[in-house]
């Protein structure tokens, strides 16, 4: 997609110079002469992938018109737009002003057209990229809804600040579908369901699904019984008539929509509390009939809690206080601690004071033993209450963890009560632990918390003046810093595969191997070392330097000798952007995660449904599956083929589902035609496993399990190295739980008998490697574990 760049300069030498050079490589190109120029356009027409701004202009200057932009995101409620300071200023003071203000760079006037589309095209790309990796996060891929982690994020604080109803509804008899017409059918209903919903509910609304069929819907200034009742018929009428669509005009099964609902803020704010509410309405809903809604009225105080003895306030004070209130942090058990927390960030938050959450972890040095490991990470929790206020809390977390909560407290002094705590740790006791930590500020109301853990950058100089000033400057900003004096020393570093950093500071010439041979050669290395960002240290002025680091995939410059301020704003705003960026990831390979295991969790229920068809192969499938992985991972296969082959064996006899019942439990011997007919179950099966476009080679196994290495299989007679390898994996587990199962017409068969027939096959049925392979498992299982259990229960 063509990147779209704003560019905004009073010159207009400037501008033809930037439009000339972006429209040349396929950029659209909006030129404006002023900053209220920008806005206007802004508010009319949206925002580019990218502004470059001019700083110095009349009447509204880069800084002003940048605060006006952000007032305008907001209040539209669209994400930032990443803007690039144009200056032909050296001044430090300015480019550390725009970096506090969020300015993603800076370019230096005249334009060199190299750097210019290196640094816009970093930039757009890596927004593009955190963009992406955000929507994926949030969205669940069937129904394009927020997914269950995002609506609990997003709704808690609409339910916070807006007044409405938050619905709960849940698809009737969803399960039938599946049961009864498949699980694509059963995606299709739930694709037309949430659609539905998105065009029933008010404009406006927030959509989430936070179950199979559970979804929730929160709809602004929404507080009529009468408007609920009114969404609910509407969708059960519009199901029905989709459902008939989707299933025929003779569908039968009794699908609809029960509706809970509460009004917000009538029975509270908080979203979780919110939800229980209404799915208490919703079971409500249930328990009378489905098809319905009904709105979630809070239950009057039983006779019980209204008879209670009263007490008086001196009492109740003697009750609840501590007799005497010692001068150090409030140590509390899990189930206390979480009950004082809320009340506490409540506190703040109403108060709009600072708070900050603390996780210690404690791991045992290497020069340290067990038992001294253990005393200290028993000592670690009164050394910290005793460190701490009166008006602080803490709690173990487990045996080696301690969760702390500073209360009223600056972000500027978090460092300093660190440092104490650790300080005072190391004079005190021996090296038996090793202290990390995260932290997480929590500012005032509105603010999102910021998730801080102990930064990492590695400096890399052979010039030990450098390296003591950078070190030091970055320390004051409380980031771990590692001094290393040459490229080989990096790549040394990195050999250990427990070593983590976040960021890399790299001289471009030293001796012996210079800054752009060492990225060269970390970059070739497996591992997370080859993926840690790189920011090149030099004195060169040159065009030619900047151009060649970027090309090798630098993030960025900073020149030397180091302007301190500029040196801690650059290094601590590209933490900032790598943290995000790596929260955003775990976000996505999280989801993708449970995308997996539901699609695996489907794939085996299949399978176990296959096995059901046919009385003697119960479990075949799942245990084909397994011995399928083993013998893929012993063969050298990487653990993204071995799942794969596993889903495979799981799905290779799919095709059965078109043999007739009285076929596949003939206990006799099968008529020519009918073994014919089931020599058509591989071909079948890949029939049904091609319609998985995402994952093609799922049909593989399927079609030619069946398949001979001499070529005399079916059903395409391939020999030798035309078969697929999955297949003849699944060929060889096949047979081995073939022979190992129990059949109507004998038992399972023994080892020894077995590994004859692995072996007489070896070069003619199988390929001989998975031949060998299979051998060497009979060989390893002495006590003959792998085969059917059922044999033994007859």
């Amino acid at each position: 997609m063509t990147k779209w760049v704003i560019v905004v300069d009073d010159d207009t030498a400037n501008l033809q110079m930037a439009g000339h050079i972006l429209s040349k490589n396929n950029m659209r190109v909006t030129a404006l002469k002023s900053g209220k120029l920008l806005l206007d356009y802004i508010k009319e027409k949206g925002t580019p992938d990218l502004i470059l701004l001019d700083i110095k202009m009349p009447e509204m200057d880069g800084f002003e018109t940048l605060n006006h932009l952000r007032s305008i995101e907001r209040e539209k409620g669209i994400a930032e737009t990443p803007v690039i300071f144009l200056t032909a200023d050296e001044d430090t003071s300015t480019e550390s002003r725009g970096f506090d203000m969020g300015v993603s760079d800076y370019i230096r006037k005249p334009f060199n057209p190299e750097v210019l589309l290196r640094r816009i095209d970093n930039i757009v790309s890596m927004q593009k990229e955190m963009i992406s990796l955000k929507n994926e996060a949030a969205i669940d891929k069937l129904t394009g809804f927020l997914n269950k982690a995002a609506t609990s994020s997003q709704l808690t604080a609409t339910c916070s600040a807006s007044s409405g109803c938050l619905m709960m509804i849940d698809l009737d008899s969803f399960k039938l579908v599946n049961d009864i017409y498949g699980h694509e059918m059963g995606d299709k209903v739930l694709i037309s369901f949430a659609n539905i919903i998105r065009e029933t509910v008010p404009e406006g609304s927030k959509c989430g699904r936070i179950g199979g069929d559970e979804f929730v819907a929160f709809c602004v200034g929404l507080d009529k019984e009468e408007t609920v009742a009114q969404i609910t018929k509407d969708i059960n009428e519009k199901l029905i008539k989709s459902a008939k669509e989707l299933m025929g005009e003779e569908m039968s099964i009794p699908l609809g929509a029960s509706v809970g609902a509460v009004i917000v803020p009538r029975h509270g704010n908080d979203y979780n509390s919110l939800l229980k509410f209404a799915d208490k309405s919703l079971y409500t809903v249930k328990k009378n009939g489905k098809h319905g809604y009904n709105m979630y009225s809070a239950d009057s105080f039983s006779e019980d809690e209204m008879n209670v003895t009263e007490l008086d306030i001196k009492s109740l004070s003697e009750i609840l206080g501590e007799r005497t209130v010692p001068n150090v942090a409030l140590q509390l058990d899990s189930d206390a601690f979480s009950h004082v927390y809320r009340y506490v960030i409540r506190y703040i938050m109403r108060h709009h004071l600072g708070a900050c959450k603390i996780l210690f972890t404690l791991n045992k040095s290497e020069s340290g033993n067990d038992k001294d490991y253990k005393d200290c990470c028993d000592e670690f929790g009164n050394h910290v209450r005793k460190s701490l206020r009166k008006s602080d809390i803490l709690m173990r977390n487990r045996y080696n963890q301690y969760f702390v909560l500073l209360t009223d407290i600056r972000e500027d002094s978090i460092n300093k009560v660190l440092g104490h705590i650790i300080d005072k740790w190391h004079d005190k006791y021996n090296d038996a632990i090793v202290i990390t930590y995260e932290t997480e500020f929590i500012g005032q109301e509105g603010e999102e918390p910021v998730v801080k853990r102990e930064k990492k950058v590695v400096i890399v100089d052979d010039d030990n003046i450098n390296l003591q000033v950078a070190g030091k400057v970055l320390s004051s900003g409380g980031i771990h810093v590692i001094a290393l004096k040459s490229g080989q020393a990096l790549l040394d570093y990195f050999e250990k595969p427990e070593v983590r950093a976040d960021l890399i500071l790299l001289d471009i010439k030293m001796s012996g191997m210079d800054g752009f041979e060492t990225l060269v050669q970390l970059r070739q290395r497996e591992g997370e070392a080859a993926r840690i960002p790189v920011i090149f240290l030099t004195a060169d002025e040159s065009a030619e330097a900047e151009s060649k680091g970027l090309q090798l995939g630098a993030m960025d410059f900073i020149k030397k000798p180091f302007v301190p301020e500029i040196l801690l704003l650059r290094v601590s705003h590209l933490l900032e952007l790598i943290t995000l960026q790596k929260q955003l990831a775990i976000e996505v390979e999280e989801k993708t995660r449970e995308n997996k295991n539901l699609f695996l969790h489907l794939v085996e229920s299949l399978a176990v449904a296959i096995d059901t068809k046919d009385n003697y192969t119960n479990g075949h499938s799942q245990r084909v599956a397994e011995y399928s992985k083993e013998i893929a991972k012993r063969a050298g296969m990487t653990e993204k083929e071995q799942e794969e082959i596993y889903i495979m064996g799981l799905l290779h006899d799919i095709g059965k589902i078109g043999i007739p019942d009285a076929v596949i439990n003939k206990p006799a011997t099968l008529s020519e035609e009918e073994y014919e007919m089931v020599k058509k179950h591989p071909v079948m099966g890949a029939h049904i496993l091609e319609n998985i476009k995402e994952d093609p080679n799922l049909a593989l196994g399927a079609k030619f399990h069946h398949e001979r290495y001499d070529g005399k299989g079916y059903p395409d007679g391939l020999s030798g190295e035309e078969i697929a390898e999955s297949a003849k994996i699944i060929a060889v587990a096949d047979a081995y739980d073939a022979m190992s199962s129990f059949r109507s017409y004998r038992g399972v068969l023994s080892q020894e008998r077995i590994f004859e027939e692995i072996k007489s096959g070896r070069g003619t049925q199988f390929d001989p490697k998975y031949a060998d392979i299979m051998m060497d498992i009979i060989r390893e299982d002495k006590e003959y574990t792998l085969r059917e259990k059922q044999y033994e229960q007859k």
